[in-house]
């Protein structure tokens, strides 16, 4: 049986399956170890730059308040009306003349440098914009963000750094001191 010469002895394939099994799974072929360093080394930056940077909880607080404050920009806008209402019936029913007011100094500029994001460079470029208070910032709108943006190539720092959270704080602030 000359036929049956050519295949290996039952112990020679016994001893090649032991030796295979052996083996680290990885090591069967240097590839598997690669895919797998690549994929690891991939989930660690994954994790490290999406999960680790800083979240700023004004900016994420200011955004999910944006219908309450519509909400009391209406009612303040009605109360608003109301009181010219009553002054304007009150002066028409004394119909005495309108004090004459004198000129006032402007208020003194804010150190708009106070907030995040905002250093000298930019809060020269601010004031050039006629920016100078913290209520001016504070009173911005997701238009005069987009605007300011766009005018000064801020690349979204405005809301990232949430200068208007952050405005509205030291205004308020200010006038309670």
């Amino acid at each position: 049986m000359a036929w049956t010469q050519g295949f290996p002895s039952a112990a020679m394939v016994e001893e090649r399956t032991e030796r295979a099994l052996r083996w680290p799974i990885g090591a069967v072929s240097p590839l598997w170890a690669v895919f797998g360093a690549a994929a690891s080394a991939g989930v660690a930056w994954w994790w490290m730059s999406r999960w680790t940077r800083a979240v700023n909880v004004e900016a994420l607080a200011d955004f999910a308040a944006g219908p309450a404050k519509q909400a009391i920009g209406i009612v303040a806008d009605a109360e608003l009306r109301v009181e010219e209402a009553v002054v304007v019936a009150g002066a028409a029913a004394a119909e005495a003349p309108p004090p004459i007011a004198e000129p006032q100094e402007p208020p003194a500029a804010d150190d708009l440098t106070r907030l995040s994001g905002i250093g000298p460079k930019l809060s020269a470029a601010l004031t050039e914009r006629g920016v100078t208070r913290f209520a001016q910032i504070a009173d911005w709108t997701a238009d005069d963000l987009a605007e300011v943006d766009a005018a000064l190539s801020l690349k979204g720092r405005a809301v990232r750094e949430a200068w208007v959270a952050q405005a509205r704080r030291f205004a308020n602030g200010a006038a309670e001191d």
